[in-house]
């Protein structure tokens, strides 16, 4: 009788229980997606290397879900306290009917068991479905292939998922049992005439409050803006002070300030049921103002989270597109070897790395069609630099203002040497890479910088000195100053910033390089012809590539390919998207669901309250109207303020990507937007919809009566 009972109750009340059972069906669904990837990845065609990175983003999640199911836990629990409220009356009927305590907490068990068996049912056909769609995701950011419509099933992650959920549903009935048990028959009763007390405060002194709270969050803005989150000093952790102490102020007298401002125009505070509504928001931000600023905070989080995210993997894919011209990169610092060998420094000048190569590497004219080699030269064959001018006299000599995290850099750099490097060696690089050469007249110079957030500083240190002192010769830059090809292959960012391109004559006999690259290309598809290239250049090289501290040979080599960057960097795309959308879903879930759980309890408190305003005349549609704006002002403040939180973040965050990367963050907006829109605006929706039908039903019931 009880079972049936119970689950009458929910067939009835399903629109009560929507916002719990949408909880725990989408965190069901992605629990199981990203536990799953393991599975998923077994049956796309990956390198071992892929795999293996696919297994330690599986441990990764692994310990985020720990954090994840710990949030789920606690929403649960949230969800059971509001549903337990709102069914007070109900269970001091049962009461007073003749049932005991535990009689109405079996039929609160068998509810629970019902809705949440339902969910988990529903969560795991929609995470299995996710799965899929992830698979094809997974293998498209590899580059892997998926021959034919396979279906991938994880046992492991269901057993898990089931586990997990069943540990919650366990927590929670004891929480609702022990909650039923120690209510009283007369409170259950007067449930739905006890109201929240309500401590008002002083309008004057909200407007004073919000004032200085606008004041607060301003300052650490514009702190945050002028100083980066690099620069060494006390400002961000200053900011973040500011930002959090004006969050609190804002949403401790936000109530009472618009209450006050709307009061100041009485044809607006006087119009439909504006009074009702500005009242009822004064007199519930008023006692959840804490929660509300919790909230934001985690919308702020889960905005910069998710958009970090996909802006850092997109930049860095983007980024390794625009640096991985050549197949293959071998760089080395003959300078700053030739201190450990009988051979001088003046030995390594006019040194063919590529004939050592071609002489050292088995097989090497198979497996390269074409090689260039680059130096960089800094000092002369007395060890004088060759630039009498100094990166750091070249910065302070500039007026430039550029944005806090590019002045950041500016000064931690500024001990660089400028290098110079033949024209030839220069245009050799353009012909290999299909790119047009330069060409300098008698005694021009360009400034050669591959990373391209860096090309306003150096267009405006060239225009503003433009004649340098280097070799005993002035030199005055080119129309053009700034060259950008390709220096090597890099993972990010560039790898040649600030070297001087000169003629080949400029440079004095005996000079030896500070820094060689010899960039090759493959004599087939690069794929393919990867594994032997990279086979052949190591056993070459085995005792000195990657500059290890044992020297028995010359040169020491540091290898980079195109193919291992890429490689590397889908694995890292892969984490870093996942982990920015696994994270950043759960708090947004949490907070889209702390706020609706709110304003049901509200809406079911005030279901008399809108009876009255019925009674007294009001249409339907204005109190549908004046609920919409309740719903809506309750969930749009906290998700205002995060976003203007986050754009000032984001913009300093932009600053450091696109030093890092060479892109933009703007791309990755759209996506974060669409994210939270469809999320946080799915929860407002179903909050107001059932909020509605509260209100709706509590009418008819009266009109029945």
């Amino acid at each position: 009788m009880y079972a049936k009972i119970a689950l009458g109750n929910v067939r009835k009340s399903f629109r009560d229980f929507s916002i719990f059972f949408l909880t725990l069906a989408f965190g069901v669904c992605v629990f199981y997606a990203f536990g799953s990837i393991t599975d998923q990845a077994a049956v796309i065609q990956m390198a071992e290397d892929e795999r293996r990175m696919v297994e330690a983003l599986s441990d990764i999640l692994g310990g985020v879900s720990v954090f994840i199911v710990v949030i789920l836990g606690f929403l649960v629990v949230y969800a059971n306290r509001f549903l337990i409220r709102r069914r007070k009356r109900e269970f001091g009927i049962y009461l007073t009917l003749g049932m005991d305590v535990r009689h109405v907490s079996t039929i609160v068990v068998v509810e629970t068991l019902a809705v949440g068996v339902v969910a988990l049912a529903v969560g795991l056909v929609l995470g299995i479905a996710l799965s899929q769609v992830m698979m094809y995701v997974t293998a498209r950011l590899f580059e892997a292939t998926i021959k034919g419509f396979v279906f991938a099933f994880s046992l492991t992650a269901c057993a898990n998922t089931v586990a997990c959920f069943a540990g919650i549903f366990l927590v929670t009935l004891v929480f609702n049992v022990t909650t039923v048990s120690r209510y009283k028959l007369i409170d259950l009763i007067n449930a739905d005439r006890v109201s929240e007390k309500v401590k008002l405060r002083s309008l004057p002194l909200s407007v004073v409050l919000f004032v200085v709270s606008v004041a607060l969050i301003g300052v650490a803005y514009k702190t945050l803006i002028e100083h980066g989150m690099v620069e060494e000093g006390p400002y961000f952790a200053l900011a973040t002070g500011l930002v959090t102490v004006g969050t609190l102020l804002f949403f401790f007298s936000i109530s009472g300030f618009l209450l006050r401002l709307v009061q100041t125009s009485p044809r607006l505070y006087l119009s439909g049921l504006n009074m009702f509504v500005m009242r009822q928001l004064n007199s519930r931000i008023n006692t959840a103002w804490l929660s509300i600023s919790l909230v934001c905070a985690m919308l702020f989080v889960a905005i910069c989270g998710v958009c970090t995210g996909f802006s850092v993997a997109t930049g860095m894919n983007e980024s390794l597109a625009a640096g991985t011209r050549y197949d293959m990169s071998l760089v080395s610092y003959p300078m700053g070897l030739a201190s450990q060998h009988e051979e001088g420094p003046a030995a390594a000048d006019g040194y063919d790395a590529i004939a050592r190569l071609r002489a050292d590497v088995p097989g090497y004219d198979e497996i390269f069609r074409d090689a260039v080699q680059v130096n960089q030269y800094a000092y002369d064959a007395d060890g004088s630099p060759l630039v009498d001018t100094t990166v750091e006299e070249l910065f302070a000599n500039t007026d430039f203002s550029g944005n806090a995290t590019m002045q950041t850099l500016i000064q931690g750099n500024t001990t660089q040497t400028l290098t110079l490097v033949p024209v030839s060696e220069y245009n050799a690089l353009c012909e290999m890479a299909g790119e047009p050469g330069v060409e300098l007249a008698d005694g021009e110079c360009l400034l050669w910088n591959d990373l391209s957030s860096l090309d306003e500083l150096w267009e405006a240190v060239a225009e503003q000195n433009p004649e340098i002192e280097a070799c005993g010769r002035t030199l005055r830059f080119a129309e053009d100053p700034i060259v950008s090809m390709l220096f090597s292959d890099m993972p990010a960012g560039g790898s040649v910033s600030g070297a001087l391109v000169v003629a080949d004559d400029v440079l004095p006999a005996g000079a030896s390089p500070t820094c060689t690259v010899v960039n090759l290309m493959y004599n087939g598809d690069r794929a393919e012809v990867e594994p032997r290239a990279v086979a052949a250049v190591e056993d070459a090289y085995d005792d000195v590539m990657g500059g290890g501290s044992t020297l028995d040979a010359w040169p020491v080599w540091n290898l980079t390919t195109a193919q291992g960057l890429l490689e590397q960097s889908s694995g890292t795309t892969v984490a870093v998207t996942y982990l920015a959308i696994y994270i950043g879903f759960m708090l947004l879930v949490s907070c889209a669901m702390v706020l609706a759980l709110q304003q049901l309890s509200e809406a079911a408190d005030n279901v008399s309250r809108y009876r009255v305003l019925a009674e007294l005349g009001a249409e339907r549609r204005l109190i549908s109207r004046a609920l919409l704006a309740q719903v809506g002002v309750y969930f749009l403040f906290p998700l205002v303020v995060a976003v203007a939180h986050a754009a000032v973040a984001l913009s300093v965050i932009n600053d450091i990507v696109a030093l890092l990367t060479g892109f933009q963050i703007g791309t990755a907006l759209v996506g974060t937007v669409c994210f939270v829109v469809v999320l946080y605006g799915g929860y407002f929706l179903v909050t107001y919809l059932t909020s509605r039908s509260m209100v709706v039903r509590s009418e008819s019931r009266a009109a029945g009566l």
